[in-house]
């Protein structure tokens, strides 16, 4: 793997890579959780380097919110545009075409993958996307306010998700009630709360999309999931649900990371094998 390859001036934009063999690749590109406050490329899932010896294979790092800047997610989607063009001019200068991209990523990153690959599939080639434990959908109020992870009481959480929503979406939000869609204002607030939500974007030409999610998510509500679904099902989108039971049924997945700075396995879990043959297939 080449690692901390620059695609700009921040520290924090770039990304590492493995090229395959072939000439002609298609390129799969992983995008870092971590509530789009922490998170590292180095911690991606296993298996998705499993594909490196015929397809190019990349984890980009981009620039994450903090106390001392004012990024916003159309800075991150633009890393991540940025990112997938030097992907592109690296594996040319090295003797690889890539053919088209699938862009996966975990939680944040999930809901990264999907708005980019919703809101630009016609500028870069995207096969498929892949969403594990993602947000889809910031309406979904009773669904985020139950999120146990972002408080203990309801205030807390909305709180957060206020704070949240504002520095994601660049304006001011504050959700007053745990179902924020009935509350006075929502008129007001629903233009910035669905222009950062990956449900809004789907048509009949969005790429095909592949949805990992546990039933007991603590971090993002597995409703988000169920919605996107039911979208995608109108507007005969090809997509699949995957649900992990067992050890998998948390907003990890059943991942584990062995160490600092190294990829996350996931031992016995099911769902992986039934990810790779719907990666595999579309």
């Amino acid at each position: 793997m080449i690692t901390n390859i620059a695609y700009g001036n921040d520290p924090a934009q770039t990304f590492d890579i493995i090229l395959p063999n072939e000439k002609n690749a298609h390129a799969i590109i992983y995008i870092h959780g971590g509530a789009y406050l922490i998170g590292d490329k180095s911690e991606y899932p296993s298996f998705l380097a499993d594909y490196s010896d015929k397809n190019v294979f990349a984890s980009i790092n981009y620039r994450v919110i903090n106390k001392d800047n004012h990024i916003c997610i159309k800075d991150i989607l633009s890393d991540i545009d940025n990112a997938l063009i030097k992907i592109i001019e690296f594996s040319n200068k090295n003797g690889v075409n890539i053919k088209d991209f699938i862009l996966a990523g975990h939680s944040a990153g999930g809901h990264i993958a999907l708005l980019y690959s919703y809101k630009f599939h016609e500028k870069i080639k995207i096969a498929s996307c892949i969403s594990l434990a993602g947000p889809t959908d910031f309406s979904d109020d009773l669904g985020w306010s139950s999120m146990t992870m972002w408080g203990e009481d309801q205030q807390t959480r909305l709180s957060f998700l206020s704070w949240m929503g504002s520095r994601l979406a660049g304006r001011s939000i504050e959700l007053k009630q745990y179902n924020w869609t009935k509350q006075n204002d929502f008129y007001e607030l629903e233009k910035y709360i669905m222009d950062i939500s990956p449900v809004n974007y789907v048509s009949k030409k969005i790429p095909p999309t592949l949805l990992v999610h546990a039933r007991s998510d603590n971090q993002v509500p597995y409703s988000n999931s169920i919605i996107l679904k039911n979208k995608l099902t109108a507007v005969s989108i090809p997509h699949k649900l995957i649900t992990p039971i067992g050890s998998g049924n948390n907003h990890l997945l059943g991942g584990f990371i062995a160490a600092s700075g190294k990829p996350i396995s996931y031992a016995n879990q099911a769902w992986v094998n039934e990810a790779k043959k719907w990666m595999e297939k579309t």
